[in-house]
């Protein structure tokens, strides 16, 4: 069987330690799993209320077009259902996008370190994958560099704001600046995976509200809804585009309770509301007590807009001794090797024993 060199040379998503394959390990019975980005809430109630009550359905095959759940998202967020698609998560809608649009000797771009997903689904296709490279000052996109690397076969953008897994985003006049300088036949994918950590800040780009036709904007339950096992995302763009992507997508895609428990959490307000809240006062508590210490020690804490923090280690041998030291712990971080940050961690906003376990354990690391 001949397989395609660049599927031959992927590598394939690799994600956080699981918590039962850390407790067999090193034999501990609590695990503080700060690593992948969930709520540390779990679920919606609301949406496992609703998921519970089509089980007993299980045998009959999902809506195809998922109606009552894109009628539910356009009602939220004032727009036609027409204008959205869903999918296996976000990560679906990206597959089905590339699967729509990329055509032979078209390319893409985006930057590097930034969602891993993206840059897997990127690599498995045949067509040319440019990289960016980061401002490493601050950690943020840099669109102008972007720009400069448009060309006739350009036909995918990919930008992550806030941005996995660094947390910074770009502003409202960066892409203001940015997305009148790009011709209207490319795409612009905008993963807004954490969308609702941001959107109260005034420079952060709801890019919904620009309603541009090279525009697909991406958003997810995985995250503040807290149904990441159910694996449901949503996308707001053009008509056609919309349409196209519904026409490629699996036919039966998203599941039964997956549709369920995503109509119900759209009116979880409270449960949204306690998540933004403990997501705030993590941070808050994160910025305080790694503040007392960041002067003399070498170590950088980079400004986070999502419901996780990224911190600059220096270099990879003190990533690994200190994702090694706190597996030890029950405590699990994400290094960022495979993001292309070596020399970086990442650490999820958890709750407040979550959180008190990793300042401990990161005092007498450090």
């Amino acid at each position: 069987m001949i397989i395609p060199e660049f599927i031959k040379n992927l590598k394939p998503y690799v994600p956080g330690r699981p918590i039962e394959e850390i407790q067999k390990e090193y034999g501990l019975k609590t695990i503080h799993k700060i690593a992948s980005n969930e709520n540390p809430l779990g679920p919606s109630p609301k949406a496992v209320e609703a998921m519970l009550s089509v089980a007993s359905g299980l045998n009959r095959y999902p809506d195809i077009g998922a109606l009552e759940l894109r009628g539910k998202i356009a009602e939220k967020f004032n727009v036609k259902i027409e204008n959205i698609a869903v999918g296996n998560g976000s990560e679906g809608i990206m597959a089905n996008i590339l699967r729509s649009f990329l055509c032979e000797g078209d390319e893409m771009i985006t930057s590097k370190a930034t969602f891993i997903g993206f840059q897997v689904l990127a690599r498995g296709r045949a067509n040319k994958f440019i990289e960016v490279p980061m401002n490493h000052e601050d950690y943020k996109f840099d669109l102008n560099a972007i720009l400069k690397h448009i060309n006739q076969k350009t036909k995918v953008i990919y930008l992550c704001n806030p941005n996995n897994p660094t947390g910074t985003i770009f502003t409202k006049s960066e892409f203001d600046d940015f997305i009148k300088n790009v011709p209207e036949n490319v795409l612009v994918i905008m993963d807004e995976a954490y969308f609702e950590y941001a959107e109260d800040k005034t420079e952060y780009p709801d890019s919904l509200q620009y309603r541009l036709d090279n525009v697909i904007t991406l958003r997810t339950f995985s995250k503040i809804y807290g149904i990441a096992g159910a694996r449901i995302g949503y996308g707001f763009g053009h008509k056609e585009l919309m349409e196209t992507i519904m026409k490629v997508k699996l036919p039966f895609e998203p599941g039964n309770m997956a549709q369920a428990g995503a109509v119900a959490a759209l009116d979880d307000v409270e449960f949204i509301d306690k998540s933004k809240k403990l997501n705030k006062d993590g941070y808050e508590y994160f910025l305080a007590e790694l503040g007392k210490i960041s002067g003399e020690k070498n170590f950088k804490v980079i400004p986070s807009y999502a419901n996780f923090l990224m911190l600059d280690l220096g270099n990879p041998e003190r990533v690994n001794k200190i994702n090694e030291s706190f597996l030890k712990e029950g405590v699990i971080i994400r290094p960022l090797i495979a993001f292309g940050l070596p020399h970086c961690i990442r650490i999820t906003m958890g709750l407040n024993e979550e959180n008190e376990a990793f300042i401990n354990s990161f005092k007498k690391f450090i």
